[in-house]
């Protein structure tokens, strides 16, 4: 059976030399394709022998990636393929009619809660829907109905392995360059979904806040606009014209005093990461469908403050004490954590170190959940880790069932009541 799945960001392929690596700088969509057809590919079952794994791109300029064949899509293939695995660029691009392939099954794999777009797309296309988060299939359950769920691949080693962390570190580090500096991270692509301006709304009541505590603020923010391939076009900061003039605007003088851009970082961001004290990541949950961003901190044992909407909230629903409702939220919780003591800023690292721990050991069921989907060839089964439909209504009724029995079982003990006549007193 030939697999193909379609790689966005071709450039990737030439970046990301080590297999065990961690993403060298990339939109999450391309590294975790990569990282799934290379755990397909290189799978020691027996039983993945029955699956020929390629990879697709346009102007890609190899032919082959760790071992698999690399096939050219930049001008119409003829193979037919027996699965095209398509994420929500190359969807567009054969919906446009500007990418051409043909494939016996296609599955849609989709990045975005509610996507009425790419929902609609698919459909046309007669593709399969895969959602990669609990919370973003819930809500692509309501616009497509039920359909395969299986979580992104997540392995907290590489991170820690990256970062230079084999356990879990002293909460006060020897790196850190003073103990009266506090840090918080940002990690993210520089556009308006992601939500750094929320946070620089509310970056300089946050330090007012832990100035009076005697902390001077620090603020690191990884990433540009060129993570997802979009322009940056400001003249200072890494990001779009309007979108630089919008945060300089909300950072204020605290841009000059206590905001450091380090840009788009390849695995040397994580140096930086694992000396913060804290992270915030994108405080309204906008688009987020599975909460990697997240789980890259919690794997260095950093806590993270962010949303409980949409994807973060795969990961948030563990993190009650960091998790916020609005964006407004952010200076007092951010105060809160600073002023906790380092027993318990280090109860709270353990935790998220585990956290992480948690999606990590999911990586052997991820991989089979998708042998098994990929290996399916008429009427597929949908595949997610959630009950069946019709289970739901068997409880339903088995519910209604019990209550009826119970009020059978009152009226009974009522009306034998009524007939028993009074004895005299």
């Amino acid at each position: 059976m030939n697999v193909l799945f379609v790689v966005e960001q071709a450039e990737i392929l030439e970046h990301f030399k080590d297999p065990f690596g961690v993403n060298p700088g990339f939109g999450g969509t391309s590294f975790t394709t990569l990282r799934l057809a290379l755990e397909l590919a290189q799978c020691p079952d027996a039983t993945s022998g029955a699956l020929n794994i390629w990879l697709g791109a346009e102007r890609s300029g190899v032919q082959s990636y760790q071992g698999i064949p690399v096939a050219e899509l930049s001008h119409p293939n003829p193979q037919c393929w027996d699965v095209a695995i398509l994420t929500g660029g190359s969807l567009e691009r054969i919906y446009g009619g500007q990418l051409q392939l043909q494939a016996t099954r296609m599955l849609a794999w989709i990045r975005h809660p509610y996507d009425w777009d790419k929902i609609h797309k698919a459909r046309t296309l007669n593709a399969e829907l895969v959602s990669v988060g609990k919370a973003q299939f819930l809500s692509n359950v309501l616009i497509g109905g039920w359909h395969h769920h299986i979580d992104n691949l997540f392995c907290a080693a590489r991170i820690r392995t990256a970062a230079g962390l084999q356990q879990i570190p002293p909460w006060v580090e020897p790196e850190r360059a003073s103990p009266n500096t506090w840090r918080v991270g940002y990690m993210g692509a520089l556009v308006p979904s992601k939500g750094l301006h929320e946070l620089a709304e509310h970056w300089p009541s946050t330090c007012a806040r832990l100035r009076a505590q005697g902390k001077e603020p620090r603020l690191e923010v990884i990433g540009g606009a060129g993570l997802y391939g979009f322009q940056e076009g400001h003249p200072r900061l890494p990001c779009s014209e309007s979108y630089g003039n919008t945060l300089e605007r909300l950072f204020g003088a605290e841009l000059q005093r206590s905001v450091q851009f380090h840009g788009s970082l390849g695995v040397e961001r994580y140096r930086i990461m694992r000396h913060c004290h804290l992270a915030v990541v994108n405080p309204s949950g906008q688009g987020e469908a599975f909460p990697a961003t997240i789980l890259e901190w919690l794997a260095l044992g950093v806590p993270v403050v962010s949303s409980q909407h949409y994807g973060c909230a795969d990961a948030m629903q563990h993190l009650p004490t960091t998790r916020i409702r609005h964006p407004e939220e952010i200076p007092q919780t951010i105060n809160t954590l600073a002023a906790l003591g380092p027993d318990k800023l280090h109860e709270l690292q353990q935790h998220c170190w585990r956290v992480a721990d948690l999606f990590s050991s999911q990586q052997p069921l991820i991989v089979n959940q998708w042998r098994l989907l990929l290996q399916q060839h008429t009427h597929p089964s949908t595949l997610n880790e959630y009950l069946p439909g019709p289970v739901y209504g068997l409880l339903a009724t088995q519910w209604m069932a019990m209550q009826i029995q119970r009020l059978k079982h009152k009226l009974r003990r009522w009306g034998t009541q009524l007939s028993t006549p009074t004895q005299p007193r």
